[in-house]
């Protein structure tokens, strides 16, 4: 027997049963078409619930709006790679191309029969 007919028969169950479970279960759209949702009811809700808040919450909010696009514009300003996480992402990827390109030079099979 070859040795890639032992590996054949390893692979044979789990992938009959992975393709059994793929064939064995309905496609999504066959439960039929779901009752369409309009977004107007929660919408209602939200404006209901706004103007049931009392004057001074709303007040504290219109005040507190102001400040949150300005923490959003400083950490938006900054490119990722310029960032620690970015640095560190260069530094793995190169280290990993480093590696792929040394292995790869190396990878020269060197058979006894040639």
């Amino acid at each position: 027997m070859t040795r890639s007919l032992k590996h054949a028969r390893f692979l044979a169950g789990p992938l009959a049963l992975v393709l059994g479970l793929t064939l064995g279960a309905p496609p999504a759209f066959a439960a039929g078409p779901a009752s369409p949702a309009s977004p107007r009811p929660i919408a209602d809700a939200a404006t209901a619930k706004v103007e049931a808040l009392p004057a001074a919450t709303l007040a504290q909010a219109a005040q507190a709006a102001p400040a949150a696009p300005a923490a959003a514009e400083e950490t938006g300003d900054k490119p990722f790679f310029k960032t620690t996480k970015g640095a560190i992402a260069l530094v793995l990827l190169g280290g990993t191309l480093g590696y792929m390109a040394y292995s790869w030079s190396d990878d020269r099979v060197k058979s006894p029969a040639k």
